[in-house]
């Protein structure tokens, strides 16, 4: 038995509880080893727990691989990445990212940070999928090479503001869940103004993104490389890649007000029954709801500042350690950029009974909430 074998034993046996069959493998175990140097085993366990923990949840993640894209409406404006095998670097699947392209401006204006987060995770699961086959294939260690291409991007005020508080949250929410799955970021066609917003997304990222990051223009076949870059010195690149969308700028009616893109900025006041909480800097706050079966929870959250927040479920009355209790919705420990334009969900008993029991709304100041569902086993059905 090798080293990594013998380590990959001991992780297993201290998730074995949460582990499913699918996800179950020794390069998905060796990628949290790998992804945690020098990190005590115990500790790392706790890390992969928070993530199958998070696979388990409300979001269905296991089964979102089978789905068809274009499930989620965000995927009409962020359209496929992958391209294919790499034909240079060994085992390893390009995905191209037109980030110049894609209309992350409209994709904030009119989504929640937590819905673009949910349309993502097709993308990601299909990597993870496809790593999984490679190593099932191979016997040998699988990765993903994300090239993002910056020719389109423009320079404005609202870019840096879009970058400096989604790019954070999107990206530690990949460094929290799909660690050691991208082994290098590449960078092509940047702006020579880039440099400075660079300097600024740079300290942000994780460390372990922020070393990936870097500029190489041959790590894959021109067979799979986009028609797009071909110009009147290139015309080998052949792969039909389809181009993003604008995504449109929408009216959005609430409770007789109308309200134009960012809402949360124009809007006049709060919704009915609003509860208004202040969360001081570092510290939570849990509303408690018991439960029985066939009851719905629903809530709409909106936060003048950065928050984090979660639903979990708790078997009873005694249970206070949020971050090891099921994820009923999923638990965001990092900060996401508030205010929060639209996070409004309802979950159901398991008898699919559709009395309304409780719906609060949250105006707070920062850092983090969570709500605890005890006794009630529930699943999830996505309103809005």
């Amino acid at each position: 038995m090798t080293s990594d074998d013998s380590r990959v034993a001991e992780l297993r046996a201290l998730v074995s509880s949460n582990l499913t069959p699918y996800y179950d493998t020794h390069f998905n175990l060796l990628r949290w080893i790998q992804g945690n140097p020098g990190m005590p085993m115990d500790k790392i366990a706790a890390r992969l727990r928070h993530h199958l923990q998070f696979r388990a949840c409300s979001w269905e993640i296991e089964s979102i691989r089978e789905r068809e894209k274009g499930y989620h409406p965000l995927h009409s404006y962020w359209p496929r990445t992958k391209c294919g095998l790499s034909g240079v670097v060994p085992n390893c699947i390009v995905h191209v990212e037109q980030s110049g392209r894609v209309d992350f401006e409209g994709m904030v204006d009119n989504y929640s940070i937590t819905e673009i987060t949910k349309a993502s995770l097709h993308g990601l699961e299909e990597m993870l999928a496809d790593v999984m086959k490679i190593e099932k294939e191979t016997g040998q260690q699988g990765s993903i090479i994300t090239v993002m291409d910056a020719e389109g991007i423009e320079y404005s005020k609202k870019l840096f503001d879009t970058t400096l508080r989604t790019m954070r949250t999107m990206s530690e929410f990949m460094a929290d869940h799909y660690v050691e799955l991208v082994s290098s970021i590449v960078v092509v066609n940047v702006p020579s103004w880039a440099n400075m917003l660079w300097a600024m997304v740079k300290p942000m990222l994780p460390e372990r993104t922020r070393m990936k990051m870097k500029e190489i223009h041959t790590i894959m076949d021109p067979s799979i490389s986009p028609s797009f870059w071909n110009n009147e010195t290139h015309d080998e690149f052949k792969l039909e890649l389809e181009r993003p969308r604008k995504v449109p700028r929408l009216e959005i009616t609430v409770q007789n007000n109308t309200f134009r893109s960012r809402y949360f900025e124009i809007i006049q006041e709060s919704p009915k029954n609003t509860i208004k909480l202040v969360v001081k800097a570092g510290k939570d706050h849990c509303f408690e709801y018991k439960l029985a079966k066939g009851d719905q929870l629903a809530f709409h959250i909106t936060g003048n500042n950065n928050f984090g927040f979660a639903v979990v479920h708790a078997d009873n009355e005694y249970e206070n350690y949020v971050t090891a209790m099921p994820q009923i919705y999923p638990l965001f420990s990092h900060s996401l950029p508030g205010p929060l334009l639209k996070s409004s969900d309802t979950y159901h008993g398991l008898n699919n009974r559709t009395c309304f029991r409780s719906l609060q709304s949250l105006v707070f100041e920062f850092q983090s909430v969570v709500v605890i569902a005890r006794n009630s086993p529930l699943y999830h059905s996505h309103e809005g």
